[in-house]
């Protein structure tokens, strides 16, 4: 009988141990779960309050947008929207901003309805050590048609993917196309667009390496040191004051397409904005796209 009773204490300690360790074990994961939702929810509030100043920055760029086609209808580096943001504090942090024109590169979408795009584009390759073999296959992603541009075109061959047969939205699908190296990608990407076609390139914002590419006997010290003498007003006084023989087919002074870039700080997180605004002949501005996140 004291065996039996024994063995009834041992039954009640170990189960009143279990029923501690099961009460311990929903307590930590209660703890464990409300911390991680603590998080959850301060990151979630951090990525709104970077949400809406990102926004803000890229309002703000719409209004220089507005203001600038109300002073001027031709687009140049000594204008307010090419002076960016300086960083701005705020409780928690700090934002800065700035925007590039869009036209000042090279729009890979005007290869397929332009000759005079397309040797600009071979030019701009061949100038940056890029090996021109993939702008078949380029021409064949961009256009609508299912018909193979010879030498080096693809059409439907790709193993997990299909063409686009459309105009590219975005430069990095040069990295989907056949023959396309992926290390050429750093080579082209800062003078390369992708835009509704057509586009001109503007004559006041491009760089050097852009200007190069409209032909073969284009003096690009003499390009920048005209411009900042003073800026270009149309194609014509380009050519005229450059002697430069080249075709005004794809050129201009106005710029209807800009990025906004802009970078807000919050702690030690960094969040990164990239809008593309479109703004007609009126002023009017429009997003077109935005990337916003980390990146």
């Amino acid at each position: 009988m004291f065996s039996s009773r024994r063995k009834q204490s041992g039954l009640a300690l170990l189960l009143a141990l279990m029923i501690v360790v099961i009460a311990t074990t929903i307590a930590v994961s209660i703890i464990h779960e409300e911390k991680f939702t603590i998080r959850k929810t301060g990151h979630i509030y951090t990525m709104d309050r970077a949400t809406v100043l990102s926004v803000g920055m890229e309002d703000y760029a719409r209004v220089i947008l507005r203001e600038d086609r109300k002073d001027s209808d031709v687009d140049s580096l000594d204008e307010s929207w090419a002076n960016g943001v300086m960083g701005q504090p705020f409780q928690g942090g700090f934002f800065t901003g700035y925007l590039e024109d869009e036209q000042a590169k090279f729009n890979l979408n005007t290869i397929v309805i332009s000759e005079v795009a397309l040797e600009r584009f071979e030019r701009l390759c061949d100038n940056l050590g890029v090996d021109a073999d993939f702008i078949p296959a380029l021409m064949d992603w961009i256009d609508e048609d299912s018909e193979i541009r010879y030498p080096d075109g693809m059409e439907e061959n790709y193993e997990s993917y299909r063409v686009a047969n459309r105009e590219m939205a975005d430069i990095s699908e040069l990295l989907l196309v056949f023959n396309f190296e992926a290390e050429d990608y750093e080579k082209l990407r800062p003078y390369i667009t992708a835009l509704p076609a057509p586009s001109d390139l503007n004559v006041n914002t491009m760089s050097k390496v852009v200007f190069e590419s409209l032909g073969p006997d284009g003096d690009a010290g003499e390009f920048i040191e005209q411009r900042e003498d003073s800026v270009y007003d149309s194609v014509g006084d380009f050519i005229e004051r450059l002697e430069f023989p080249v075709q005004e087919e794809g050129l201009g002074v106005q710029t209807k397409y800009f990025r906004a870039y802009g970078q807000v700080t919050l702690g030690e997180q960094v969040y990164n904005l990239s809008s593309l605004i479109y703004r007609d002949d009126k002023g009017v501005t429009t997003v077109m796209n935005r990337t916003l996140g980390v990146f």
